[in-house]
């Protein structure tokens, strides 16, 4: 009986380790893809809400982030993540996708 309990424990363990914290791997991932020559109208503004989302909407990503010259960053690519970094005056210097 302990054995049986302790084999079901075991299968339940393995099974919520293999499900990837609750993603469904029959679920494709997104398939956006990111072109920054599409938002390079943006270099030399200040970012707000509106920029960003007009530049993220123009690259066709499907989400954006504004890195500060100074921020840490992950180097995980996402290919459709498009990267709004700053210079030193706060305004976008360079635009890319990953």
């Amino acid at each position: 009986m302990k054995a049986a309990l302790l084999a079901g424990g075991i299968a339940l363990a393995l099974q919520a380790c293999a499900n990837n914290g609750g993603t469904d791997p029959s679920t494709p991932a997104p398939t956006a893809s990111c072109n920054a020559a599409a938002a390079q109208f943006a270099i030399g503004q200040l970012p707000d809400d509106a920029l960003v989302a007009r530049a993220r909407q123009a690259s066709g990503a499907d989400m954006a982030r504004v890195l500060r010259h100074d921020q840490m960053t992950t180097k995980e690519f996402r290919q459709g993540r498009l990267n709004l970094r700053l210079d030193a005056q706060g305004r976008i210097a360079q635009v890319d996708c990953g």
